[in-house]
């Protein structure tokens, strides 16, 4: 009975709620926030804000989500990709019950309002891409709930804050593709829920912090293109569940801690562009069965290639170039049957005896291999018979700088043709080119998702090449402008300009269409005159 009776209490009460939404009843808080944004931002698709007026309620807005609980408070602004430009409003800080903020993709520029970490309930801030400066506010420490931060790909400075440890509840943490400087906090020990962690692409500095131990669920750490030094952290090699590990582009030097080679759920490893030394350990490759990317180049590695490498069964890529390693290759490298991409070059490996061929023997057994190269070594005799059999798949063979002959298959040239051709190698160079003055590979991570390092400096040709820049070129270049003014800026970004268009031109698809050797000497010929003429004023 007593249950009766409180059931016309219950209905009272829907009635009363479903009154209170239809009747138009909103939070003049919420919605003063929003039009304050609508007034700081304007955005290039037609009519997207016209309704973002009092004839309607805000919780129908384009953008505007509502909750069920309350449904006349806001719990989610997402807006990414409207082409929206302008500011961020201060008084998104008020919207008290917010849980999501995604205006990702977009043209805001001006600063991250400190007042967002006034928000309480936020679980998840994406501002990426965009191009937002200054500094990251010290009051997102204090919005405790946040589980996704993304503030990448943006143009932000200064340091990463320490109040950032507080966040006991963060999953992802992205700030790549930045201005940051400093070292890396010891407070971000803190971060205990971290799995994405991500500061790529900045300006930071100093030693590697060691509490990486502490963070066990972390599974992606990109630490790449930074300015860090001193030894890697022995600590890392207890990250039971990491995946990928990017430590490439600093200047880290010293040995490889042998607990990284013990990381069994390793699927990337990048170490490339630092000054580490030593060897790569006889069984390194007996416990990370699921590595498919390793990148080692460009460092003072020396020694042999371990025959355990077969062990990793699932490498698609192995990158070894330009270090000191010598023997020979060994045969087990065949074993790998994903292999599409190995990179030799640039060591003191050496083939001296007909045996000593007997790993590109092997290699027939790698169907999917489509770039070889080990130019710049000892290599010499005549090129196995089998070479031919990799005809089919090859695209790329670099072996210049050797003592080798033979035949070449006439198949084997980078591009859509099928004559033996320099032109190979024009494309070599221009995607070294573009690797030099973007900072970036073709490999890299960011080019895995379908656009490739071409149609990133593509774009950014069409809109603001700095985009495309390396960080620390850019960073030169708006050195120039503070300093000596708009002259030799515009030089500066011309000469830029001129190098991305040569890397472009070197690297067309079809071998015909690529700027031949001539060429590409007259256009760096009048680029350096350019600047050395830019230096004499």
């Amino acid at each position: 009975m007593a249950r009766l009776t409180k059931l016309p209490c219950f209905l009272l009460l829907c009635l009363g709620s479903f009154a209170l939404v239809s009747s138009g009843s909103r939070n003049y808080t919420d919605e003063r926030a929003l039009l304050s944004f609508k007034s700081k931002v304007s955005s290039g698709l037609s009519n997207l804000l016209t309704s973002w007026n009092g004839s309607s309620h805000f919780c129908s807005w384009p953008g505007v989500f509502c909750g069920r609980r309350h449904p006349d408070r806001v719990v989610a602004l997402r807006m990414s990709s409207f082409n929206l430009s302008g500011v961020i409003s201060s008084f998104l800080g008020n919207l008290s019950f917010l849980r999501r903020l995604d205006l990702h993709g977009n043209q805001l520029v001006g600063r991250v309002p400190w007042e967002l970490g006034q928000l309480s309930r936020l679980q998840v801030l994406n501002l990426s891409i965009n191009h937002l400066q200054g500094s990251i506010p010290v009051t997102l420490g204090g919005c405790n709930k946040l589980r996704i931060l993304d503030l990448s790909n943006n143009q932000l400075q200064g340091k990463i804050p320490h109040e950032m440890g507080t966040l006991k509840s963060l999953i992802v943490l992205s700030l790549e593709n930045n201005d940051l400087s400093g070292q890396i906090p010891q407070s971000l020990t803190g971060l205990q829920s971290i799995k994405y962690f991500s500061l790529h692409s900045n300006r930071l500095s100093g030693r590697m912090p060691s509490f990486w131990g502490n963070l066990t669920n972390l599974k992606i750490l990109y630490l790449g293109s930074n300015m860090l030094l001193g030894t890697i952290p022995s600590s890392l090699g207890m990250l039971s569940s990491l995946t990928s590990l990017d430590l490439a582009h600093n200047n880290f030097s010293g040995l490889v801690p042998t607990s990284l080679w013990n990381i069994s759920s390793l699927m990337e490893f990048s170490l490339q562009l630092n000054m580490l030394r030593g060897t790569i350990p006889a069984n390194a490759f007996n416990y990370v069965p699921y590595l498919r990317r390793l990148y080692m180049d460009s460092n003072q590695f020396h020694g042999p290639i371990p025959s355990s490498i077969s062990n990793a069964s699932n490498l698609m890529l192995l990158s070894l170039s330009t270090n000191f390693f010598s023997g020979i290759v060994p045969k087990e490298i065949g074993r790998l049957k994903g292999l599409n991409w190995l990179q030799l070059s640039g060591n003191l490996l050496q083939a001296t005896e007909p045996k000593d061929w007997e790993f590109l023997t092997a290699l027939t057994n790698c169907s999917k291999l489509q770039i070889l190269g080990f130019c710049d070594s000892k290599f010499e005799g005549v090129l196995p018979d089998t070479i031919s059999n990799h005809s089919n798949s090859l695209t790329l063979l670099s072996l210049y700088n050797n003592r080798i002959s033979g035949r070449i298959p006439k198949y084997i040239e980078y591009g859509a043709g099928n004559m033996v051709s320099i032109q190979g190698d024009i494309y070599s160079y221009g995607i070294l080119v573009l690797e030099t003055v973007t900072g970036k590979r073709p490999t890299d991570s960011r080019f895995r998702q379908g656009l490739s390092l071409r149609e990133h400096v593509d774009l950014a040709l069409q809109n603001r090449v700095t985009d495309a820049v390396d960080t620390r070129l850019s960073l030169d270049v708006e050195n120039e402008l503070h300093t000596r003014g708009d002259a030799p800026y515009k030089k500066k970004i011309d000469s830029i300009v001129s190098l991305l268009e040569l890397g472009m031109s070197c690297t067309q698809e079809l071998p015909s269409s690529r700027m031949p050797t001539e060429g590409i000497i007259k256009e760096l010929l009048a680029i350096k005159d350019c600047l050395v003429g830019e230096r004499r004023t």
